[in-house]
């Protein structure tokens, strides 16, 4: 019996979805036209940059294989807007990660970059007033700087040899403190005046 209405649920291995959390189905043709099986109309990557942002589920499939090739589409929206202006990944980090690929430790990178921006994302930025802005640039800058010098000693272990795991961890350690210590400086935001 069929059952009426979008809100219908479906049986995925054992599981009840409804249709709204069953990802959409995105065939990419060799002439690299996207083509949304949803709409059953071709989209462009600023479309499925706007669905990212809009928290949709989607899988990119390939029309001939049927290979899952979301992830090249997706790095392919970033390049995209890496070349338009918009950059927003350093070439210091766009080299290390670069020198990731193929070590025994890309899968570990791969985990840390996920998590690290999962608690970006889910972070509040605080409120702070426009005289605390130019302050605030400083201080997140640094600590980008920190964290990408982290990143970078981190593979430098095996070259230079004279850092420890536990120089290491008691440098992650104090990069986690000085975060939290400027998280709860910014939770009190400066006044007119510039003193808080």
């Amino acid at each position: 019996m069929a059952c009426p209405g979008a809100s219908c649920p479906i049986h995925a291995k054992g599981r009840h979805l409804s249709v709204s959390s069953v990802p959409v189905i995105i065939k990419k043709y060799a002439n690299r036209r996207l083509y949304d099986t949803e709409l059953s109309a071709y989209i462009t990557l600023e479309n499925l940059m706007d669905m990212v942002k809009q928290d949709r589920a989607f899988v990119i499939l390939d029309a001939r294989t049927g290979d899952d090739i979301t992830r090249g589409v997706l790095a392919q929206v970033m390049l995209e807007e890496e070349t338009r202006g918009r950059a927003m990944l350093p070439v210091a980090f766009l080299r290390q990660l670069i020198r990731c690929y193929g070590d025994s430790r890309q899968g570990e990178v791969s985990d840390y970059l996920e998590r690290m921006m999962t608690e970006f994302m889910d972070r509040q930025p605080p409120a702070v007033t426009p005289d605390g802005l130019e302050e605030l640039g400083r201080e997140n800058a640094a600590v980008v700087r920190q964290a990408m010098s982290l990143f970078t000693s981190l593979y430098a272990v095996e070259r230079v040899g004279n850092r420890t795991v536990e120089n290491l961890l008691q440098e992650i350690m104090d990069l986690r403190q000085q975060v939290a210590a400027l998280q709860d400086r910014h939770g009190d935001a400066p006044n007119e005046n510039g003193s808080r």
